[in-house]
């Protein structure tokens, strides 16, 4: 009787381990030596700043989209004439908005590093702000493969718990009869 009590409980503990969540650190939340990488699909960006302005671009495939503000209050320049050269060609910022410029590449970026060059009028400011645009590709994304050796590492440390658990307990069982 004793015997179908325990291998009850030996297989109900192995149907609870099999069936509850695991709870395991997945990429980007094990704390290691490496950082964590980014999940969401951020436009590349880039800035450029002087004592007088700060530039930040943001590159959407072919439309570029540029902030422009003063460097020591924050606030928006408005009457700008900016004019940008990357990648060789040279283009011409229309104004867009409350401190927004906009213009459109002739042809979508490489990868690698691309220099920037903005050169700005603004009133009787001058201005020449310099940068680089890094572009890159997502090379190593976490795949499924590597969740799925953890998730069956955790599985067999529980079914080698659930055994040397069923060892202890028939052990127990044979010095108690005697």
């Amino acid at each position: 009787m004793k015997l179908i009590h325990s291998t009850a409980a030996t297989l109900l503990a192995l149907l609870l381990t099999l069936f509850i969540p695991l709870a395991i650190a997945g990429p980007g939340h094990d704390h290691g030596d490496t950082a964590p990488q980014a999940t969401s699909s951020a436009l590349p960006r880039f800035t450029a700043v002087s004592e007088d302005l700060e530039l930040v671009g943001i590159v959407n495939g072919k439309l570029v989209t540029l902030y422009l503000d003063r460097f020591k209050d924050n606030s928006p320049v408005n009457d700008a004439q900016i004019e940008v050269e990357i990648a060789g060609s040279k283009y011409k910022a229309q104004k867009h908005g409350e401190g927004e410029y906009e213009f459109t590449l002739n042809d979508t970026l490489k990868t690698g590093v691309i220099a920037i060059t903005a050169t700005i009028q603004a009133g009787d400011l001058t201005d020449l702000l310099a940068t680089e645009l890094d572009l890159h590709t997502d090379e190593s994304v976490p795949g499924l493969r590597s969740a799925w050796k953890t998730i069956a590492m955790w599985v067999g440390a529980g079914l080698l718990a659930l055994l040397t658990l069923g060892v202890m307990v028939r052990f127990r069982q044979k010095t108690r009869r005697a």
